[in-house]
């Protein structure tokens, strides 16, 4: 601070920085120490609202997890036989057995080309045929095997691309082989080819690796990189062409000098649901190398058909091999075709068929994967311990919540000590609301309707035991949540996980749907058919208003339009004027959904977990307010304190220089 007292004493002798200190410390102790334990004592609320509110978190979560049937409902199959299939089961199929007989699997088509027939090799080229590709001055070998013999030629100094086409055609120990030269894109190739085409033989450029055209002292490179087997040396560009399935055909250029490899990838580029490979059979020659092409798809609707408007002109003329339609150039090595399977005897001639090996629509709920010919028998049954272990889940997550808020809110007689949230009304409410939904029969459910009714009669309870550690949790006795799952799995299921499902003591007047805007529980239904109209009543509650029918007579609808029916949808048989027709309707919602739905406005922005944090925090921030105030004041006293004491040291600092003035004028006697 400008102007402010740094050092104080010096005229006296006297420390009084000490004395200031000590004074500031004392009005911080007295005025802002209390504020700051008070907000620590905030701050450590706060963290325990945060910790519920995490377990509160994790245990919607679990809910989540659980609150629609299939989500609960885990049921597993299994094959007799895995080597004719596997399955797989969901919360709708069926506890049930069949027996499934396999005659055909589905295949994708393959089509295997018969080999390169006549090995042809391109060269890289040059740009003039008649200029020298020998300007060494010196004569040079161009070399090459074919049929076990090798032959080679001299390339005289000055010799060009044609003498050296001439030289390898009239050579005395050509082993038939011919030379040409063919135009491409500014470039002139020389072209190897077999005179006789023999798919078990090819040409070996520089066998012993001897040549002297190799690119050095003033010759053209000949050696083997410089060359490469294609498919069309014609020196113009040719088409391959095919049709997968019910598609268009497929039409690729393929430009001179490209190879098998080149072929492969255009294919796959062209995204036409076929995956082009190249096979080595493993024998000797050029034909050892087979263009295969599989579909993408299994089912006799995706055939492969090649050259289907006879556009392809690689067709083993003019200096291309041949990928044409010609007979015996591709062989279908595996036919498009369907599944072939019999279920429990059906048909009982003839056969269902499938596209694909994984069916999914033949049994409800049940998948299967197709793995080989011959019969399995699948059974499907509920996974006991998997909807054992999502309950256990859920007792636990449903404990952890408990645990915080009992933490939080305990009180040890002995020591005194009180949990940072006792008193919290928020906690309370929590608590209430959640033991409500565990203690009490589930919202839509009724004995002696449904099975089960609370949670309690499946093997739940709460422990009572005053001083226990787990006083006040759940406990869960598996023994007899299993029994109850084997004698009626889907009535466990729904205890815990129907979700606004609707059933009426009147198949007339049947339960359609529902909205997630009505409220489950036991209602009445009143129907009118004099007057083509419907009203619903919820257990304990006032009649709602007359709603009137939709439809015709035998074929009405009646959807509830406010209050607490807002939402439901019933259908209705009865004719027009028959009168007055009631029935029960119950809309259920399982224990876990309504858990779910509580916990989701317990967590909203305006239920009480936010709104504790909300308080706290506002709290927080007054008291961060008073601490900068309390904070200004004190700094004030400190200078005050300050210039007081600096007056001090100058009225004592003159008072010391009088004295020492007067001892001056008295005389010294010795």
């Amino acid at each position: 601070m400008v102007g402010s007292i740094s050092f104080l004493g010096f005229g006296s002798g006297q420390d009084f920085n000490k004395i200031v200190d000590a004074l500031v410390e004392a009005r911080k102790t007295a005025y802002i120490k209390p504020l700051e334990d008070r907000k620590a004592n905030i701050n450590k609320k706060l963290d325990t609202v945060g910790t519920v509110d995490s377990a509160m978190s994790a245990f919607y979560s679990t809910l989540r997890g659980m609150d629609r049937v299939n989500e609960l409902m885990v049921r597993s199959a299994s094959s007799s036989d895995e080597n004719v299939l596997t399955a797989s089961a969901d919360s709708n199929a069926a506890i049930n057995t069949h027996t499934i007989t396999v005659n055909q699997l589905a295949q994708a088509a393959t089509e295997v080309h018969h080999g390169i027939q006549n090995d042809l090799e391109l060269h890289n080229g040059v740009t003039d045929q008649t200029a020298s590709i020998n300007d060494s001055g010196s004569d040079k070998t161009f070399s090459y095997s074919y049929n076990g013999t090798t032959s080679t030629i001299t390339v005289n100094s000055g010799d060009s691309l044609q003498d050296l086409m001439n030289d390898i055609n009239n050579a005395s120990d050509n082993p038939g082989v011919t030379a040409s030269i063919v135009t491409s894109n500014g470039y002139d190739h020389l072209v190897l080819s077999e005179t006789d085409p023999d798919p078990s033989l090819s040409i070996t450029i520089d066998p012993d690796n001897d040549m002297t055209m190799n690119g050095s002292d003033g010759t053209t490179d000949f050696t083997a990189s410089s060359f490469k087997q294609t498919i069309n040396a014609s020196g113009t560009d040719k088409v391959f062409q095919f049709r997968y399935g019910d598609n268009s055909p497929v039409n690729l250029t393929v430009v001179t000098g490209s190879t098998l490899e080149d072929l492969k990838n255009l294919i796959n580029a062209s995204n036409a649901g076929v995956n082009a490979s190249i096979l080595n059979d493993g024998g000797t020659g050029s034909g050892s190398q087979h263009l295969v092409l599989s579909g993408d798809d299994t089912g006799s609707d995706y055939s492969i058909v090649m050259n289907p408007d006879s556009g392809t002109t690689l067709d083993g003329t003019g200096g291309t091999e041949d990928f044409s339609n010609a007979s015996g150039v591709f062989q279908e090595t595996q036919a498009a075709s369907n599944a072939q399977i019999r279920l429990d005897g059906y048909p009982s001639s003839g056969w269902i068929e499938r596209s694909t090996n994984r069916i999914s629509d033949l049994i409800e709920g049940l998948s299967i994967n197709l793995s080989g010919t011959g019969s399995s028998v699948v059974g499907v049954a509920v996974d006991t311990d998997a909807v054992v272990e999502k309950i256990q889940e859920f007792k636990d997550a449903f404990n952890k919540v408990r645990t915080a808020i009992k933490d939080a809110t305990k009180y040890d007689t002995s020591t005194g000590e009180a949990g940072s949230l006792i008193g919290d009304a928020s906690l309370q409410i929590i608590k209430s609301r959640l033991d409500n939904l565990v203690s009490n029969v589930a919202p839509g459910f009724s004995d002696p309707d449904d099975v089960y009714t609370n949670i309690e009669q499946i093997g739940f309870s709460t422990d009572t035991l005053e001083g226990s550690e787990t006083e006040g949790l759940l406990k869960l006795d598996t023994s007899k949540l299993e029994d109850a799952l084997k004698s009626n799995p889907d009535a466990v299921v729904r205890l815990f996980s129907s979700y606004f499902d609707g059933v009426t003591d009147d198949s007339r007047i049947s339960f359609a749907s529902s909205l997630d805007t009505a409220t489950p529980g036991v209602y009445q239904v009143e129907v009118d058919t004099d007057n083509e109209r419907g009203r619903f009543k919820l257990n304990n509650g006032d009649w709602g208003d007359w709603v009137s029918l939709a439809g015709s007579s035998g074929n009405y609808s009646l959807t509830g339009m406010s209050g607490p029916e807002a939402g439901i949808a019933l259908n209705i048989t009865y004719a027009a004027g028959t009168g007055t027709h009631t029935a029960e309707l119950r809309l259920r919602n399982g224990i876990a959904t309504s858990m779910g739905s509580e916990m989701y406005d317990l967590m909203s922005s305006s239920g009480p977990i936010s709104s504790s944090k909300k308080n706290y925090n506002d709290v927080i921030d007054g008291i961060d307010n008073r601490i900068a105030a309390e904070e200004d004041r004190l700094t004030l006293y400190e200078d005050m304190l300050k210039k007081r004491f600096a007056q001090l040291d100058a009225y004592m600092s003159r008072m010391t220089q009088i004295s020492q003035s007067f001892d001056s004028m008295v005389p010294k006697w010795e």
